[in-house]
């Protein structure tokens, strides 16, 4: 009898500890460009707050604008067993080998902020959330196409060559461009999405003498470099600028009517919206290969709308 009754007692110990047993705790990895880009840090924080709603812990890496390096998180996430791997691709060479790694590892990957090649999206285990490129740049362009009346000098400045912005947003600039005859680009260069490189870059391009009527930058602290040497010269007042992303400080300078016009980049739902996806996959549940957030148009008009 006594043994019966210690058995008893003994499995109505257990129950409790196996029916409150709590569930695993979701990691995933996340690797952005740059730990020191403006914007990528604030899509960093905006997406670590979503996965700390929803109970993830995030393993974040800075890919140093090195492609070999960011590979090697990757691969390192992997090893320490994620459930999902959330990626800011350096460039576009790095997402083929990202793709193969997490589908040989069969752990999903979310490419946020920047779109990879179709060709490394796949259904259910490798998606993208980001905005369409192309887009930002005609949003800038046809400001500066209705600006200038549909005449004038353009010059370009590029962020990292080889990465999605800096092809989509030139080549949206350029489609807008050659719709009118009476503007044309006279200069391009890369700054690297860098304030300090877009100061020397349009240093160089006064320096050269070209006349330039706008300038339109693929990123705001490329945009804010350009606006500072044009203040330095006393040539703002005749250069029309833009950028884009909208940042804190391109909302200054517009508000102090400095930077003429930027392109709204939401940073928030797109890094968000990337922990929403994984956790979806992860649920098996049914997710678009490639999910889209819009761009928006800021100037003087409606800046406020957008700030912080």
């Amino acid at each position: 009898m006594r043994k019966v009754l210690f058995s008893v007692l003994v499995a109505l110990m257990v129950v409790p500890l196996i029916a409150t047993a709590a569930p695993k705790k979701l990691k995933m990895g996340v690797t952005i460009e740059k730990y020191d880009d403006v914007f990528m840090r604030y899509c960093l924080d905006q997406l670590s707050d979503e996965a700390t709603k929803n109970n993830i812990d995030v393993l974040a890496a800075d890919g140093k604008g090195d492609a070999s390096e960011q590979i090697a998180e990757v691969e390192n996430f992997i090893t320490q067993g994620v459930d999902a791997i959330l990626i800011h691709v350096v460039d576009q060479t790095v997402a083929p080998q990202v793709t193969k790694l997490c589908l040989a590892a069969n752990i999903p990957v979310v490419y946020f902020n920047r779109r990879p090649p179709d060709a490394q999206l796949v259904d259910g285990k490798a998606v993208a959330i980001a905005s369409p490129e192309e887009t930002a740049g005609n949003l800038e362009a046809e400001f500066v196409a209705k600006k200038l009346g549909g005449k004038g000098n353009v010059a370009i400045l590029m962020g990292n060559m080889g990465t999605a912005p800096q092809i989509g947003r030139t080549k949206g600039t350029k489609d807008v461009i050659a719709k009118y005859p009476g503007m044309k680009v006279v200069r391009e260069q890369t700054a690297n999405f860098q304030r300090a490189e877009a100061v020397t870059v349009v240093e160089n391009w006064l320096a050269g003498g070209t006349k330039i009527d706008a300038i339109i930058a693929n990123n705001d602290e490329m945009a804010l470099g350009a606006v500072l040497v044009l203040e330095e010269k006393k040539m703002k007042d005749t250069v029309v600028v833009t950028g884009v992303d909208a940042t804190s400080d391109a909302l200054k300078f517009i508000a102090d009517k400095r930077l003429d016009m930027t392109v709204f980049q939401n940073g928030s739902a797109q890094s968000r919206g990337a922990v929403q996806i994984a956790l979806k996959i992860l649920n098996k549940q049914k997710v678009p290969l490639f999910t889209t957030v819009p761009f928006e148009p800021v100037n003087f008009g409606n800046y406020q709308k957008y700030m912080k």
